[in-house]
């Protein structure tokens, strides 16, 4: 499963061109946006609150870690803490993937979600 999950990920990635967007949530501040494009949301320095449209859980993010996000969804983050955190949207150019390939794309990291969920 882990293996299919990287495979996606390459495939996202495609091209080493990528546009980076840094912002920064607030003190007990919600920020949220749909994607425009498939991003990696960073987090560096703080915990950082994710929720995501049509996903049942809420998600908090530590520094270092990352969430994959897909295209066309829709994001909520905040910040719990007592001063300012940076995040940042990392983008790839276009891949040029096929259709069923950007399906697959989109959908896999729910579907390796939900069937780690089902074992325990």
């Amino acid at each position: 499963m882990d293996e299919v999950l990287k495979q996606v990920t390459r495939a996202r990635r495609g091209s080493k061109a990528r546009v980076v967007e840094y912002f920064e949530v607030q003190p007990r501040q919600t920020l949220s946006w749909r994607l425009a494009r498939d991003a990696e949301l960073r987090v560096d320095e703080a915990a950082l609150w994710l929720t995501r449209e049509g996903d049942p859980y809420d998600y908090w993010l530590l520094p270092g870690d990352v969430a994959l996000l897909t295209r066309g969804e829709r994001v909520w983050v905040s910040s719990d803490g007592e001063r300012p955190l940076e995040a940042s949207l990392t983008t790839y150019r276009s891949t040029g993937l096929t259709q069923a390939g950007r399906w697959l794309a989109r959908i896999w990291p729910r579907i390796a979600r939900s069937s780690n969920a089902s074992a325990f």
